[in-house]
């Protein structure tokens, strides 16, 4: 039997869907599953969309003001998500942190702040600066980036001038949509 979580997933800026979606069990980390080459359908006879995410009770509001519209279910694109972040409070269970631990002092590997800016979208654009492990460049090959202790904000346009709004994330915690990255910076922070 599948399990379900509750997601949050924005696809152009300011509308929002938050709802369930399937998961295959509760081990599996969301950006796993959305960077898997064949996203977990509990029923796969109910796909429209050969790349999407199936949300169950979900809404979708603009602007974190009042729901707009409910849905009993409703598929979205992969390919439309900006980025999406989840519940969880923090990311994996003590043996995943262990384990994670011991493959970056193998590995070599160093936390990196990233810095991103995505593309343009109606006169907006989202800067975003995290932490991240790992080889950045074998990352940006997968659908989406995770980065923790991440900032951001939306620099959007109005009346011919430029504004700030600084985003608020559960957990500081959030995925990136690759394809929506228009450029980056990475550098090294020492512990």
């Amino acid at each position: 039997m599948a399990d379900q979580r509750k997601v949050v997933v924005v696809t152009s800026l300011g509308k929002k869907y938050s709802g369930l979606i399937d998961i295959p069990n509760a081990a599996l980390r969301t950006t796993d599953l959305f960077n898997s080459s064949n996203i977990y359908w509990k029923n796969p006879n109910e796909k429209c969309f050969e790349n999407a995410i199936l949300m169950y009770d979900a809404s979708l509001t603009f602007d974190d003001s009042a729901v707009y519209r409910k849905f009993d279910k409703i598929q979205v694109k992969l390919s439309e998500i900006l980025f999406f972040y989840d519940d969880f409070e923090s990311i994996g269970d003590e043996k995943e942190k262990i384990r994670a631990t011991t493959m970056a002092g193998k590995t070599q590997e160093k936390l990196q702040r990233v810095n991103i800016i995505t593309r343009v979208v109606a006169c907006s654009f989202y800067d975003i600066t995290g932490n991240f492990y790992g080889l950045f460049k074998k990352k940006c090959t997968d659908n989406f980036i995770p980065l923790t202790d991440a900032t951001m904000t939306e620099i959007y346009k109005k009346q011919d001038k430029w504004f700030k709004k600084e985003i608020t994330l559960p957990h500081k915690f959030i995925c990136i949509g690759t394809s929506h990255i228009e450029s980056g910076t990475i550098g090294v922070q020492e512990p």
